[in-house]
Order: C-alpha cells, then sequence, then structure tokens
C-alpha cells in the first residue's frame, strides 16, 4: 500500500536539505544584553531556500560577480585553510533577500549594533560613535591573546569573540592592499537603511547627508563595524559593497 506520494516525500527531502545545510549556524551563540548572537563568525555557502551562493576563487571571480551586484564569498586570500576564520562576503550576500540567514536568524542592522555596544557602553550616543567609535570593542573582542597582535584590552569579556580574520577591499590600483591583514583587523557588514540612520543620528551636515542620499551617492556603500589590534575600540566605516567582510547574526526576539 502507498502510505506517501512521491511529491510528499521529495518535499521531504528538500526541507531537511534546506534545515541541515543552514542551521550549523546555531552551534555557537551569546545573550548579551537582550540581545543573542551568534560568537562565530558565518561560513555557510548557501541561502535560506539551499541556493548555492557563488564561491569567488580569484579577484576576477570576485569582481565579476560583485561588480554585477551579485552574491558572492571567498575565503581569506582565497586559501581554504583560513576556514576557521569564517568566509567573507560581499554586501550583496549579506543583504539579499533570499536570506543568508537560517530561519529564526537575521543579518543585524545598524540599530542591533548600536544597542549592543550601548549594552557595553551605557553613556555611548550615535553622534559619539559616528565621530569617536566607543571603547565597548575591547568587549568584543574574544580573549584568548593568540588571536590579537600587541593590544591586550582589559574590558569585561562579552563573549561575542570578535576575532582578527581579516578582509578583502580588491582594488585595480593598488593590489598589494587587498588583503586586510589577519591578526590585525575585522569587519563586520550590518544591513543599512541610510535614511533611517540619517533620520537617527544627530548629524551637524544632515541636510548635505540627505542631498547625498537623493543624489544616489550612497548607494554603493554600506556600513560596517571596525575592530582593530591598535586600540581596544570599535567605530563604524561606509565601504563598498563590493568588499568583502565577516559576518554574525542576531536571533529574532517574538514581541
Amino acid at each position: 500500500m502507498k502510505v506517501f506520494s512521491k511529491t510528499y516525500i521529495n518535499l521531504v527531502i528538500i526541507v531537511i536539505f534546506i534545515f541541515s545545510s543552514s542551521f550549523s549556524v546555531n552551534e555557537s551563540y551569546e545573550k548579551i544584553g537582550n540581545q543573542i548572537w551568534t560568537t562565530k563568525n558565518l561560513a555557510v555557502d548557501k541561502f535560506r531556500n539551499g541556493e548555492k551562493i557563488i564561491e569567488s576563487k580569484s579577484k576576477e571571480d570576485w569582481y565579476k560577480a560583485s561588480y554585477k551586484g551579485e552574491p558572492t564569498w571567498c575565503y581569506y586570500m582565497f586559501d581554504e585553510k583560513y576556514s576557521h576564520l569564517g568566509k567573507l562576503y560581499n554586501y550583496f550576500a549579506v543583504s539579499s533577500h533570499k536570506n543568508i540567514a537560517p530561519v529564526g536568524w537575521k543579518v543585524p542592522t545598524y540599530f542591533d549594533y548600536f544597542e549592543l555596544i550601548k549594552y557595553l557602553d551605557p553613556l555611548i550616543s550615535h553622534e559619539y560613535l559616528n565621530g569617536n567609535g566607543s571603547l565597548a570593542g575591547g568587549s568584543l573582542k574574544i580573549k584568548n591573546t593568540q588571536y590579537w597582535e600587541e593590544k591586550n584590552c582589559k574590558q569585561i569579556d562579552s563573549k561575542f569573540n570578535a576575532i582578527p580574520s581579516g578582509g578583502y577591499s580588491p582594488s585595480l590600483s593598488y593590489p598589494k592592499y587587498d588583503w586586510d591583514k589577519y591578526g590585525e583587523v575585522t569587519r563586520f557588514w550590518c544591513i543599512t537603511d541610510w535614511r533611517k540612520i540619517i533620520d537617527a543620528v544627530d548629524f551637524d551636515d544632515k541636510d548635505r547627508l540627505l542631498k547625498k542620499l537623493k543624489d544616489g551617492r550612497f548607494d554603493d556603500a554600506a556600513i560596517v563595524l571596525r575592530l582593530s589590534k591598535n586600540d581596544c575600540e570599535i567605530s563604524m566605516d561606509d565601504d563598498p559593497k563590493i568588499y568583502g567582510y565577516s559576518l554574525r547574526l542576531i536571533k529574532m526576539i517574538s514581541n
């Protein structure tokens, strides 16, 4: 007797595949304040629906995908021996409607990161963070001294466990600076809604920024959060979406 149809069985197989291919991100996470964050850099190569994200194995591959606005990822130095650092993604992978995060998780926004930083540095404001950074960076760095060179930060350990995983900022003019060095720096993408950020922050030149937004001058850039070996701060940059950086996820909490 036929209990299950072939269509039903195939559907179950697809669901199991999608679930297993993306849910491994849940292996390591930590509650920090009212948020739950992953404590390892993301290393998935598929979207939530099981569709593969293109791997770039050369600078040419990376440019081909990124300049077409297509999602891609690579290993640091295009070398799988650095897989323990997680994968480096362009912003198009991070922000895709196909969802790089598994069910129940999301890519953090600028405001999610601001909440994290404010929990660790309660006196911080949007304006101060934008101009000066925050010493919460020392709490976000992993405390294992084998990772971060030179600066041993004394702030409390948040268990966020940021490692200096480097980054990829390819250049046609200065190719020797393509790679942000492992051991020195890390950058994390966040979903960037420029209009909401400009409205929320009391910028002195808000009118100028709104004009730039209207003119499309922010279209190719997104905000990244930066940690460096040289200090215990976390600061913000606005970098081209074609660059390759690390990614953390935050758990979606139902109200």
